[in-house]
């Protein structure tokens, strides 16, 4: 009965160490990704400002690639300005990134980025908030609309 004590506490504290070492190395993974700028952010479900959560059925993400961002994002809630007779909705723009900030917080084990990208018609501030795991929070401003935050995962980019 002890020897099946015995093994029964070393399979858990093997168990428990893996675990530990798979968590370090993805969130090493997720702060590679942001800070060489080759992730990919897909939404899996948006808040407008006033308004319930949604969850989204289709794929929608945003893609930094080098100094390069494009964003394919759904938008729900009150634009201040649009284009007379424009039938485009949702966030969309690829542009070169004005501003790309990074902030690491190792006591909450969060990644803080800040990307700003000017575009003919629009400003967008970007806030992505990353956890170890991959999963995070990203929340776009812009001048034409109002705030919209999006809740999703972080992925390397495919070849």
């Amino acid at each position: 009965m002890k020897r099946f004590v015995f093994l029964f506490y070393a399979f858990f504290l093997a168990f428990g160490y893996v675990s530990a070492q798979d968590a370090q190395s993805t969130e090493k993974t997720i702060r590679q990704l942001i800070e060489s700028k080759q992730f990919k952010f897909t939404a899996r479900s948006v808040t407008p400002m006033s308004g319930a959560t949604i969850n989204l059925t289709s794929s929608y993400d945003l893609v930094v690639d080098s100094s390069e961002v494009e964003a394919w994002l759904p938008f729900y809630g009150r634009a201040y300005q649009s284009d007379y007779g424009s039938t485009e909705g949702g966030i969309k723009f690829k542009e070169q990134a004005k501003s790309y900030e990074i902030e690491v917080n190792e006591k909450k084990k969060m990644i803080e980025l800040r990307i700003q990208v000017d575009t003919t018609k629009d400003t967008y501030k970007i806030y992505i908030h990353a956890g170890e795991s991959g999963y995070a929070s990203m929340n776009i401003s812009s001048n034409r609309r109002q705030s919209v935050s999006y809740y999703g995962i972080i992925e390397g980019l495919e070849e």
